[in-house]
C-alpha cells in the first residue's frame, strides 16, 4: 500500500463511483469514531448551510430505536448518511475494481446533508453500548454550498415518506398491530374491506376502513381494564363493531365514497370514537356485559334508526362540522373524545335516540 502525503489522516474501505459526473465515495465507518469524522452543520443562517437544524426529538427517537434492538438483541438497520468533504482526499484502489481506501485529514470538514438526525443518535447509542456497529457513509467531494443545499431539497422533495398504516403494518415490534395484521387478514369480512396501505382510504378504493384507524381504536382500549384483554377479546369486540355499524348489509349496495360522503361509521373519527368508548366502557363493567349491551342495541334498533345515527349530520358540534350545505368530518382528537361519550350513553341505554349532554 502506498504512503499517504497525510502526516494525520483517517482511513475507511470505500467504493467509488459517479453519480451525475460527481464522483461518490461510500464507506463504512465505525459508530464509535463517528462525531470525531463529521463536522457539525447546525448552526448559523440557514442559508449558510446545507442541512435543518438539530430536532432533539427525532435524535432521541432514533436513539431509542437502536436501544431497544440491542437490549432485545433483536436487528437494526441503519440508512446511509450523506455528506460533502471539503478537503482533499486520497483514494488507493485496490486493482482496477473501484474499491479500495479512502483516506483524509482528521482537520478535514465534512458535514451531512443528509441524515444528520441518525448520526446524532448514532453517537449517543455508541456512548452507553459495546456494540460493534459501522455506518454506511456516502461522501460527495468539495461540492459548493448551493449544490449541497439543492441536494437537501432534492433528497427531501423526491422521497415520499410511506403511510403510518404500511409502517405499522409492517412492523413487528408493535403487537398490537401484528395481533390486528393476523386477525384482519384471515377475517371474513375484514380482510375484503381493510385498507392496510392508506391512512385514509382513497375515494376510488373498494375498501371501507384504514388498518391504522383499527389499530389505533384497538390500542386505546386492549389495556383499558383490570388487565389486558386477550387476543380473542379484541377480536369479539371488532365483530360487535361490525354488527354495530350494519357493514355486511351495507357494503354491496353502494361504493365506500358515496356512503362516507353522507355517513360517518366508517370515517377514522368514529373508529377512534368506538375505541375511547369502549376505553371507558371496560372501566366500569367487563368485557362480556359490554358485548351483550352493544349486542341489545344492536337487536332493538330498525336500520333507519342505526343509519340516522351515523349521519354526519347527525354528528355537528361533535365530530363534524355543519355549517355548509354537506356536513364534514372533524377529525382531531378532541372529536374523537367527544364523539365516544355519545357512543357510551348509547351503548349503555341500549338507544340509538340519545342526545349529548
Amino acid at each position: 500500500m502506498s504512503k499517504s502525503n497525510m502526516e494525520y489522516y483517517f482511513e475507511f474501505p470505500a467504493s467509488r463511483g459517479l453519480q451525475g459526473g460527481n464522483i461518490i465515495l461510500l464507506m463504512s465507518v465505525p459508530g464509535r469514531t463517528l462525531a470525531r469524522v463529521l463536522a457539525s452543520d447546525n448552526y448559523g443562517h440557514t442559508l449558510e448551510r446545507s442541512q435543518r437544524e438539530i430536532n432533539k426529538s427525532r435524535v432521541k427517537k432514533f436513539y431509542e430505536y437502536l436501544v431497544a434492538a440491542d437490549e432485545r438483541k433483536e436487528p437494526f438497520i441503519v440508512p446511509p448518511l450523506v455528506g460533502n468533504c471539503a478537503s482533499q482526499v486520497e483514494f488507493e484502489e485496490f486493482g482496477n475494481t473501484n474499491v479500495g481506501v479512502v483516506r483524509f485529514p482528521m482537520d478535514a470538514e465534512i458535514k451531512l446533508f443528509d441524515g444528520q438526525h441518525r448520526a446524532a443518535g448514532i453517537s449517543q447509542f455508541c456512548k452507553i453500548s459495546d456494540s460493534n456497529l459501522h455506518v454506511p457513509l456516502m461522501m460527495t467531494l468539495q461540492l459548493p454550498l448551493k449544490t449541497r443545499q439543492q441536494f437537501f431539497s432534492d433528497i427531501n422533495n423526491n422521497v415520499s415518506k410511506p403511510s403510518a398504516a404500511i409502517n405499522m403494518a409492517y412492523n413487528g415490534r408493535n403487537q398490537v398491530a401484528q395481533n390486528m395484521v393476523s386477525f384482519l387478514s384471515s377475517h371474513a369480512v375484514f380482510s375484503e374491506i381493510t385498507d392496510f396501505e392508506h391512512n385514509v382510504v382513497p375515494a376510488k378504493s373498494d375498501l371501507w376502513i384504514s388498518f391504522k384507524a383499527l389499530s389505533d381504536a384497538t390500542a386505546k382500549f386492549s389495556t383499558s381494564g383490570a388487565q389486558p384483554l386477550s387476543e380473542g377479546d379484541v377480536f369479539d369486540i371488532w365483530e360487535a363493531w361490525l354488527n354495530l355499524t350494519a357493514i355486511e348489509g351495507i357494503r354491496h349496495g353502494v361504493s365506500q365514497a358515496e356512503y362516507k360522503r353522507d355517513y360517518i361509521q366508517f370515517h377514522a373519527v368514529m373508529i377512534n370514537a368506538f375505541g375511547f368508548a369502549l376505553q371507558e366502557l371496560l372501566k366500569h363493567h367487563p368485557l362480556h356485559a359490554v358485548l351483550l349491551m352493544i349486542e341489545e342495541l344492536v337487536a332493538k334498533a330498525t336500520m333507519q334508526e342505526l343509519e340516522n345515527f351515523f349521519l354526519i349530520s347527525s354528528w355537528a358540534g361533535i365530530c363534524a362540522n355543519a355549517e355548509k350545505d354537506r356536513a364534514t368530518v372533524i377529525a382531531s382528537v378532541p372529536a374523537q373524545k367527544t364523539a365516544a361519550h355519545r357512543l357510551v350513553m348509547a351503548i349503555k341505554e341500549g338507544t340509538f335516540d340519545v342526545v349529548c349532554d
